[in-house]
């Protein structure tokens, strides 16, 4: 976006600010200046007043020109450019001037006549090109009296200011919202247009345009009609639209652009002449064609999609006598994904609508109204024609306390109101803490309090925010959730270690196959409504029978060793979910190898225990009952994990083993939740030697090893760490008995161990394995 200085100062009183002071200002609230050029007068140069102009006698492309510089008599002239004869005030540059590009202004003969002087163009005043020819100055720069120095008509020396505006700012795409943001940071209120009043046609435009909706339509239109009886581009509107890269050739073209780029407003221009039919009607209809494409036609001539592209066929000429102007608004939220959607070509208007051009169409269509006035002869419908949608007020609810925590510094309530209502905001309950403000319809990028802190922060100024070190408060990320899955994750490592590969199954299976084995089903009011496949009817109530399936496809693949586990869900009779852990090996213990002569071993109970130690770590086995299917009557057992039931290990029952085709087999199923291990307290450990000692035991053959274990543990020993058996032994020559042989951990925090103490407490052992489980010393 590039606006002047002087242009500026049309909409906010700049008194007292400097370029660079603007400069500044402009950086700190957000609209970086990418460029700021100073354009200023050559000394030397008057404004011209052409008393004659004849042609060169000795050159048809030359006039031989007298003009009124301010001296007793006019200067003689020679200029070359066919736009002298059409001008009254021209700038000439007088003889000793020296022109942009160290260009010395001399007397001179042009074709045998003397030359005084030279009548410049704008290129030539270092300006922009403005058109061919000489450059044409009249009152609108200011009084035009011969021999005023051009540096005196603060219009020609200006600062123009290239503004770097992000995509979000159309609200910035004008003089008019340029200045509105200067508004709030300079303190400084808008300054009020005074339009003349306009001189109207005495017909009104409804009896010359007859205006229809088809359907309810997403924009807004403004029409007003005008009889032209004499229009013209001014100087200060051909040097401003020039200084600002928007040059127009013709005067409607030059005043529609300069409107547009001074409001905001999209505006176009068309031949009313054109529109009419044979009754001298214009008919306009205007349809929503598709979600944000809103068509303009005018009879079976489609003029234009609003904001989107016109019809240049209908575009208006500098020879028409009737004009229909249209000012036109569409939200750029529904445009831009429109023209994406349906691929339309677009024409240079599209570029500030779908960035959010100026939704007030009236200041606009006024601004265009005065200017037309002021630089021709116009008359205007009294009545215009509008078309307008409905829209939403966007609220946003501001807690002060947390506004301020968003910009890290206490801004003043008073402060924060006076920003926002300097930039357009409406605010709703000024005298609280908490107050509603209401987003002005040109800001499309304000949605949330962010937004607004945003605002407040730039106006405020960054540079005014106190320094403060950063703080970064990170929440507490170990999470249960987080506990769980490192837990799993370290389980799924050892179990690879230990040579399992994991599988992955569907939480579905066959019901009949539940029942088959005796495992509890879903009941039928919570079951599947559509399964994916007749096979997998219900939901898994074990993970067994799926890797039991896999392990049967793995054999039809000539699998001889498979070491199967899989962590999923599984389901109770009411679909209640539990996460579990099974783990499967059938077949070969081990991969052939030279040490075992290419022939290993069959997977069996104690081995497979082994390898699941090596997953779980310690745990212990008890006798168990089978109660399904899939276990082994005498090998199998419960798995205690933490001291607490963790799931079930067994050989496959020969007959399902069978039924699957598999040799043999060992499983386990176990609930996830038990492997979780509790927190654990830290203790010292002892800087002493501990020792080991043995007792072997002769008891009764059926007397099982926990009540054994549960003797010893009750006597609270503090000296005895820990203890397992290491050998068992049956023999005839023993009758009814078994030898029991168990190792004892004992060490003490306090000293080393001397005899004595060592065999107290394996006194105190042995006498309790007596008398509670019936054992000898053998």
């Amino acid at each position: 976006m590039i606006v002047t200085r002087r242009w500026l100062e049309e909409f906010i009183s700049l008194e007292g600010i400097s370029d660079e002071t603007l400069y500044e200002t402009f950086n700190s609230i957000g609209l970086e200046v990418d460029s700021m050029t100073r354009y200023g007068m050559p000394e030397k140069v008057v404004v011209g007043r052409i008393v004659s102009c004849e042609k060169h006698p000795d050159a048809d492309k030359l006039n031989l020109c007298r003009i009124d510089v301010g001296e007793k008599e006019p200067l003689q002239i020679v200029c070359g450019a066919a736009n002298v004869r059409e001008a009254e005030y021209v700038p000439v540059a007088l003889v000793g001037a020296v022109l942009p590009g160290d260009f010395a202004i001399k007397p001179a003969k042009l074709r045998g006549v003397e030359s005084f002087g030279m009548v410049c163009s704008s290129k030539e005043l270092g300006l922009p090109e403005m058109g061919a020819g000489i450059m044409i100055l009249d009152e609108s720069l200011g009084s035009m009296v011969p021999g005023t120095p051009l540096t005196k008509l603060l219009t020609m020396n200006d600062t123009v200011i290239e503004l770097e505006l992000t995509a979000n700012r159309g609200d910035c795409l004008s003089i008019r919202g340029v200045a509105r943001d200067l508004s709030a940071t300079l303190d400084r209120g808008l300054l009020e247009h005074a339009y003349q009043p306009i001189k109207h046609m005495r017909r009104g435009i409804a009896r010359i345009v007859e205006l229809h909706t088809q359907g309810p339509v997403e924009a807004d239109l403004f029409y007003t009609l005008v009889e032209v009886e004499s229009l013209r581009a001014d100087a200060l509107t051909r040097l401003r639209l020039g200084l600002v890269g928007e040059y127009r050739e013709g005067a409607v073209a030059s005043v529609v652009a300069y409107s547009t780029h001074a409001t905001g407003v999209l505006l176009r221009a068309y031949n009313a002449t054109r529109l009419k039919n044979e009754q001298g009607i214009i008919p306009l209809s205007i349809s929503e064609k598709s979600p944000g494409v809103v068509e303009v036609a005018s009879g079976d001539k489609r003029l234009s999609i609003v904001g989107v592209w016109a019809d240049g066929e209908y575009q208006v000429s500098d020879l028409a006598e009737e004009v229909l102007f249209e000012a036109s608004y569409i939200d750029p939220e529904i445009l831009v994904p429109a023209v994406a959607r349906e691929g339309l070509e677009t024409d240079p208007l599209y570029y500030r609508s779908s960035r959010g051009s100026e939704p007030e169409l009236q200041v606009g269509m006024s601004y265009l109204s005065e200017h037309c006035d002021r630089v021709g002869k116009c008359l205007f419908s009294e009545t215009p024609l509008s078309v307008e949608s409905e829209r939403d007020e966007r609220r946003i609810a501001v807690d002060l306390e947390r506004l301020n925590a968003i910009i890290g510094q206490e801004i003043p309530k008073g402060t924060v109101h006076t920003i926002l209502k300097r930039l357009g905001f409406v605010i709703h309950g000024t005298d609280a803490e908490r107050f509603g403000v209401v987003v002005p319809p040109w800001r499309h990028d304000i949605s949330h309090l962010q937004d607004l802190a945003e605002e407040i922060l730039r106006i405020v100024g960054i540079n005014n925010i106190e320094a403060k070190p950063l703080e970064l408060i990170e929440s507490n990320r170990l999470t249960e959730s987080a506990r769980r899955f490192k837990i799993r994750r370290d389980l799924r490592q050892r179990a690879v270690a230990a040579g399992f590969y994991e599988v992955v199954t569907y939480a579905f299976a066959e019901r009949a196959a539940l029942e088959r084995y005796g495992f509890e089903t879903v009941d039928a009011s919570v079951d599947l409504l559509n399964p994916i496949v007749e096979e997998l009817n219900t939901l898994r109530s074990t993970l067994s029978i799926n890797l039991l399936e896999a392990a049967r496809r793995n054999v039809s693949y000539g699998k001889k060793r498979i070491p199967l586990f899989e962590i999923g869900s599984a389901f109770d009779r009411k679909r209640k979910e539990r996460e579990r852990v099974c783990f499967l090996w059938s077949g070969e213990a081990e991969e052939p190898s030279v040490l075992n002569q290419g022939k290993p071993s069959r997977i069996d109970f104690p081995a497979f225990v082994r390898r699941l130690g090596e997953v779980l770590g310690d745990f212990e086995l008890r006798p168990r009952k089978a109660d399904n299917g899939l276990m082994h009557p005498y090998q199998c057992a419960d798995v205690i994990v933490h001291g607490r039931e963790a799931g079930w290990v067994s050989t496959l029952h020969p007959a399902a083993a069978e039924a699957l085709g598999l040799e043999a087999t060992v499983l386990a199923e176990l609930d996830f939740e038990a492997l979780i291990p509790p927190h654990r307290n830290a203790r010292p450990i002892s800087n002493y030697q501990g020792t080991f000692k043995d007792l072997s035991l002769l008891v009764d053959r059926e007397l099982p090893y926990a009540r054994m274990e549960a003797a010893v543990a009750s006597l609270e020993e503090p000296l005895l760490r820990r203890f397992f058996p290491i050998d068992r032994y049956e023999d005839e020559q023993l009758g009814g008995f078994k030898s029991m042989t168990l190792r004892f951990f004992l060490q003490s925090d306090e000293g080393t161990l001397s005899d004595e103490e060592i065999e107290a407490v394996m006194g105190r052992i042995l006498e309790r394995l007596e008398r509670e489980c019936g054992a000898k010393l053998r």
